[in-house]
Formats: C-alpha cells, structure tokens, sequence
C-alpha cells in the first residue's frame, strides 16, 4: 500500500512499502510531543500578541492542538491515505472559524510544524512528511473563509428528535423521557426511537458543538442523559429471543466516545444476540483475553477520534496472531471510518458498518443465521 497516490501527489522514485510508512508514523508519533512545544513556542516567539490576545488558556489548547494535528499526520502516512489529514484540517477550519479564530492562524501554526519537522529529520522520513504537509497547506490556504459548516440535514423543527434534544439542552430530562415513553405508547417501535430519536439528537449535539452553538460541557451532559435515558428501556431489549450468537463490543484504547458502540450493542441485543459491551477506552490485552474466554461470534471495534486508528488495527493484529481469537469476525465502525468506508480492510477487519442498523446487517452477510429458542 503505497503512501504516494497519482491523484493526490506526485510519484517519486521510490514507492514505500507498508512498513516503512508505519516506521515513519511510530517516529513522528515519538516526536509529536517536542515537536509540537516547539512549532507552538517558535510561533508565539514570532507573533508575540497570541498571547495577549488568547492567553495562557489559548497557548495550551494551540500546544494540545497541534499534538492532534501530528497525531493525524502520523495516521495519514501509516495508512497511505493523505485524505485522513487533509479531510481532518478543513474539519479543524470549521470549528475555528466558528469561534472567531481565522484560517491563517491554521496555515502559520502548520508553516512552523513543518519547519521543525524539516530541523528534526532527514531523508525520505521527512521527505514524505513535507510532500502530505504540502499538499495540506495547499488545500487549507485555497479553502474559502466561510462560517463554520452548517448541516444540511438539520433535524426538523417541529420533529420528535429536535423536541427531545430542546427539553435535554434545557436540562429537562425527565421530560425528554416522557417523550419517549409517549412515541413507544403511540406504537413507534424501540428500534425507531433508537434510531430516529437518540442517533438523530446525537448527530445534532456534534454539529452543534462543532458549530459553538453549544458547549462541551452541554455535549457530555446531552450524551450522559441519552444513556440514562435508554438504560429505563432495557427491559424491552432483552426480551428477544436468542439466536445462539454472541457479540463483544469494545472502543479503542484512549477512545472516550461510545455512544454508538453501545447503540451497536442494543441493536444487536433486540435481534436476540447475547452481547457484552465493554465501553469507552479498553485495553488492548484485556480485550484479546476476553475475546478468549467468551469465544463471540462477532467483535466490534469504534473509533471517533481517527488518531485511534493505529490502536484499532492493533487490536485487529493481536486478535489474529493469538491461537484462541484469529478466527473471530471483527466489524468496525465510529467517525473514523465514515469517510474513508473502505479502510476497514486496511485495518484487516471482516467489514464496517455507518451505524447500528448497518452493523446487524454487515453481520448477516459474515454469519449464517442461527435462532436458538429461550427456554
């Protein structure tokens, strides 16, 4: 899998191999921290007023910034894929022309990220470094300064997924329950509610945030009392029939994201599979190890954040190499994966899924159905 691609850069003499694009990824990895204190130190040592205009506050979060911006970097190369950098820095455009901060900012930070990456290393590791830092600053410095990117799937005004999502932003949650238990009443499926409801509402609270129409601060507590919410319905989730097949779900390590994963998991639960769902931020080992014992039908692996993306495959890797586990199916899914729907293989998955309903489907088509009947 080649690093260089004829659409988005020029050949060169020497096309890289698999390993040596991660052994460039895992060295600018190690680097990212020092170069990052760096690249943030030689800008404001040029432009003395960023301190004065954003403060201490402001230099730590462009010092935690730029470390995202390398971790991506570092996944761009590892995975011959330029459009996982370039796709996240518009991504980064948007959210910081929506809270005032202009494109330029973006283009110096990078500008000083390039000029200590090209200080630190040599050859063709910085060689290829250079040509995707290039390519970002090209695309960057031609986007047009518009707002931040407005959805166009807005969720309808007098919709059941904006009336739920209003009572939680005015921290009514018991009245965003109601609402719910009204639909189910009404004869709406749990599925529908799931999806068109919880699913619907979450896109939102992220295009909101994105947008700063919303804090962090409202995002978590929107997330948190969605799952309150949801764990009142179990009941109703696990009164399917069994189908004799058992799913693990799991987030990448460092991974805090997992909503969607444990709406995986629910969806699944109401097709009759056993499940377990293991969370945000699992550990590598104590996943395979797992996987082991409980001998599943199915793993599913999220990962929002693209820079955990390294951390998914690993886990793909130690779940082949070990005796016990290298026959398990393994689906991923998560922000991620979105925009690049084919890297699943890459990773050496079995297949990817968008969302809970496309999982249970990806899983019919690796797996012969099996009903088992509850006694």
């Amino acid at each position: 899998m080649p690093f260089v691609t004829a659409t988005a850069l020029p050949k060169s003499r020497h096309e890289p191999t698999v390993d040596e694009n991660f052994a460039v990824a895992q060295e600018l990895r190690s680097l990212a921290v020092s170069v990052a204190q760096s690249a943030v130190a030689r800008d404001y040592s040029r432009r003395p007023a960023l301190l004065a205009r954003y403060g201490e506050r402001g230099k730590a979060a462009y010092l935690q910034d730029t470390q995202f911006h390398l971790s991506y970097l570092a996944d761009a190369i590892s995975f011959g894929r330029p459009s996982i950098f370039t796709d996240y820095l518009g991504w980064v455009v948007e959210v910081l022309l929506a809270r005032g901060v202009a494109t330029e900012e973006l283009i110096e930070n990078l500008k000083c990220v390039r000029e200590v990456l090209a200080e630190t290393l040599s050859g063709d590791k910085l060689a290829k470094l250079l040509e995707l830092l290039d390519l970002a600053l090209a695309e960057v410095g031609g986007a047009p300064a518009t707002r931040a990117y407005q959805s166009s799937q807005l969720l309808p005004a007098d919709g059941r997924a904006k009336r739920y999502l209003d009572f939680l932003l005015r921290g009514e949650r018991q009245a965003a329950y109601e609402l719910v238990q009204d639909a189910l009443r009404s004869g709406v499926s749990i599925k529908e509610i799931w999806l068109r409801v919880f699913q619907d509402a979450q896109y939102e609270v992220g295009r909101l945030w994105q947008s700063n129409q919303i804090s962090v601060a409202q995002e978590h507590y929107c997330t948190a009392a969605t799952q309150i919410i949801m764990s009142r319905f179990y009941g109703q989730i696990f009164s399917a029939t069994r189908r004799g097949r058992v799913l693990i779900t799991a987030c990448a390590p460092d991974e805090i994201h997992e909503f969607g994963m444990r709406m995986v998991a629910d969806f699944f639960e109401m097709d009759g599979w056993d499940t377990h769902h293991l969370g945000a931020n699992t550990p590598s080992a104590s996943l395979v190890d797992f996987v082991a014992q409980r001998r599943p039908d199915l793993v599913g692996l999220s990962a929002t954040m693209t820079f955990h993306l390294e951390a998914v495959a690993a886990i793909v890797r130690a779940l082949r190499a070990n005796q016990e586990t290298r026959g398990v199916q393994v689906l991923v899914g998560g922000h991620a994966f979105s925009r690049e729907p084919d890297l699943w293989r890459d990773i050496g998955a079995d297949g990817y899924a968008r969302d809970a309903e496309g999982a249970l489907e990806a899983a019919g088509r690796l797996l012969p159905r099996v009903t088992v009947e509850r006694g």
